[in-house]
């Protein structure tokens, strides 16, 4: 897409933000870091502005600091739908029964051992569930195979309708790997050769999936930073850029604490064909700011974006 390549360069994309004077910021900002200001408001109607977050729960936590990570995270007021990974977790099912009485909707698989790895949470006042499913990518590998097994990963697909306005949000949910990065490429294992493999799948499903919005979530197990700077053959970016944009891409690193480490792999998305970042774009959905969130028992912070959805 030229017009985000564009501002994209504008905006100094790697290590800086875009500015402009729109949605007030938070009070928890990560000391020592400049925040920039949000997006400027493009020409049009503004059907809702959404909080579409991303959160590896980490599966081994305790039940009691899992359950006050997902109190913190459904009570922040700027936080409308929720990615998780590491879900098959003794603890999920409990998580989800309290998230219900708090308002919140939740689309999960149940296998016969327990929960599934992935789910999709969304405040009910907003919006209503139209369908949700499941695609596997590749099979798991055990310890014979890799020194850091995996189970069969792939994404799921929840659709849901925004009740104001009946439009359609569609979230692509996923997680990769663990151990296939480098620092400037991937690693030589089984790990990095189905990491792969799913990222070149995941590059067709935001073109082929339904919604007036897609938007995507994900640990994706590989540094935005070092991707964007080295841009290896296969790579997130290699992979994705012409089909879908996160929202480092677009607003930048510039006040945004690492997911994990000193390593940016939590990642918000926005499928290309959905995408405005200028006012001529065909798109229907602006990334106005992120940031990262502290203050969890997890060991990744969770990533928050906020998109403001035009009626396009």
């Amino acid at each position: 897409m030229t017009s985000r390549l564009a501002a994209l360069v504008a905006c100094g994309v790697l290590l800086l933000g875009c500015s402009g004077p729109d949605d007030a910021p938070e009070d928890d900002a990560p000391v020592g870091l400049p925040r920039p200001a949000p997006a400027d408001r493009l020409p049009g109607r503004v059907v809702d502005t959404l909080g579409v977050a991303t959160f590896n729960v980490y599966r081994h936590l305790p039940r009691r600091a899992a359950m006050e990570d997902a109190r913190r995270l459904t009570r922040n007021e700027r936080v409308d739908v929720i990615g998780w990974q590491e879900t098959r977790a003794d603890y999920f099912p409990d998580v989800r029964d309290r998230l219900s009485r708090r308002g919140w909707d939740t689309w999960q698989l149940w296998e016969p051992d327990g929960p599934f790895w992935l789910a999709v949470s969304w405040r009910r006042d907003r919006f209503e569930l139209v369908d949700g499913s499941w695609t596997e990518v590749h099979g798991g590998a055990g310890k014979q195979r890799t020194d850091l097994p995996f189970p069969p990963r792939g994404y799921v697909v929840v659709t849901l309708r925004h009740r104001d306005s009946g439009r359609l949000l569609t979230v692509v949910d996923t997680h990769l790997n663990p151990g296939i990065e480098t620092g400037d490429g991937f690693q030589d294992s089984v790990n990095a050769d189905y990491a792969k493999e799913h990222l070149r799948e995941l590059a067709e499903v935001w073109d082929s999936v339904p919604g007036d919005l897609v938007v995507g979530a994900g640990d994706f197990n590989f540094d935005f930073h070092d991707d964007f700077e080295a841009r290896p053959e296969g790579g997130v970016w290699d992979t994705q850029h012409e089909h879908a944009a996160s929202s480092y891409e677009v607003l930048g690193l510039d006040g945004v604490e690492p997911t994990r480490g000193s390593r940016w792999i939590d990642y918000v998305w926005i499928a290309d064909r959905t995408l405005r970042v200028d006012a001529k774009d065909a798109g229907s959905g602006q990334y106005v700011a992120h940031r990262s969130l502290g203050g969890f028992h997890s060991d990744h912070r969770p990533l928050v974006a906020r998109i403001r959805w035009y009626a396009r």
